[in-house]
């Protein structure tokens, strides 16, 4: 999903979740748009990758394809950025009661980011974006309270922010008097959110809650490992003295592998994403280079589906491809309190077999 996609969505539906597996690219698509959305177009010839953008390899969309759209056309465009946790409420938001922080006594009526988001984007020739990290790590349905239903595009004002007859509003403490108002939203306010579907510390978002948003999925995208690397992904990768070429392939199809297994046992939104690849960089070019960077990505991956298969040691196994003469791990049956049982034993993953445990994982069983 390219970052101009979904900036079509934001100016159709006004609102888009962003959803997909660890590592497939959110924060990195979310940063994106924000960037476009203020800075505005620029097309790039040849994009290559920056280490150490915020952007690492840029967009390059044709303006004459997003150009004209609205939600570029303001004049004043702002993003406001916000991540959801456990404390979130309405008051962060919105608008509530809460003390004073200027050092006197007394409370005050906050102004939320959703509330300032949308007070600009009451402006004239003004839009706002509000991108929301991590929608499901917080009471989302609690936060937006009574404007769940005033999201929605066809519920908002008009284009010169008067009232329709589907306007739909809602009741707020107004900061500028004090005193309850009826509310609405601006057509010129888009609202971008992200979710890890993988969390399996959070609950699922309500359906009516879902209801109100364009679900965008993301999934892992391998080619940008072999175009990053500089690779071909049709390289017969040989075991006998590898090269680096060998090694990163070797490593990619293997985590492409592992994903064919996670979406048969788990699910496709439990798959790890390019981006455990991406998140570091290998400290240089050399084949000893490679394998350390591969090493050092592995305990990001192991650490994801030992929690996804936490404490069933055959399916993790099964997922090693534990039984392949040249995999590290071992799966080994004993006998405790008169039970048979199953542990996973595996030697030290180190820069000489790193190798050939991503050749095991490429192994069918």
């Amino acid at each position: 999903m390219e970052a101009y996609e979904v900036i079509k969505l934001l100016q159709s539906k006004r609102n888009v979740l962003v959803m997909g597996a660890p590592g497939t690219g959110k924060s990195r698509l979310l940063n994106e748009i924000a960037w476009i959305f203020e800075k505005g177009l620029s097309v790039t010839k040849n994009p290559s990758h920056q280490p150490g953008a915020a952007i690492p390899i840029p967009a390059t969309p044709a303006l004459n394809t997003i150009g004209n759209l609205a939600i570029l056309k303001a004049k004043n465009r702002k993003v406001f950025r916000t991540t959801l946790h456990q404390n979130s409420k309405y008051r962060d938001f919105l608008t509530g009661i809460t003390p004073r922080l200027d050092g006197h006594d007394g409370y005050e009526i906050s102004q939320g980011i959703l509330y300032r988001a949308n007070e600009f984007a009451m402006q004239k020739d003004s839009a706002s974006l509000v991108i929301i990290d991590e929608i499901n790590r917080g009471p989302a349905i609690e936060v937006f309270g009574g404007s769940i239903v005033a999201i929605e595009a066809d519920k908002r004002l008009s284009n010169d922010n008067t009232p329709t007859e589907s306007t739909q509003y809602f009741e707020i403490l107004n900061p500028k008097d004090g005193k309850n108002t009826e509310y609405a939203f601006s057509p010129n306010l888009y609202i971008l959110a992200a979710m890890n579907q993988a969390d399996v510390s959070v609950a699922p978002l309500d359906v009516a809650f879902m209801r109100r948003w364009m679900s965008v999925m993301l999934y892992p995208d391998y080619q940008s490992l072999y175009k990053r690397y500089g690779v071909n992904q049709n390289h017969e990768v040989s075991d006998l003295n590898p090269t680096r070429e060998d090694i990163y392939v070797a490593a990619f199809k293997g985590l492409e592998n592992l994903n064919r297994k996670i979406t048969a046992g788990r699910g496709a939104e439990y798959q790890i994403g390019q981006g455990v690849f991406l998140s570091t960089s290998p400290q240089g070019i050399t084949k000893d280079d490679a394998l350390n960077f591969v090493l050092e990505c592995w305990s990001m991956i192991y650490a994801h589906i030992d929690e996804l298969f936490f404490g069933d040691p055959n399916a993790l196994s099964y997922l090693l491809n534990a039984e392949k003469e040249k995999s590290p791990y071992l799966l080994e049956e004993v006998t405790f309190a008169g039970e048979t049982k199953f542990v996973l034993h595996h030697k030290p993953i180190t820069k000489d077999n790193i190798f050939d445990l991503y050749l095991a994982l490429q192994e069918d069983n």
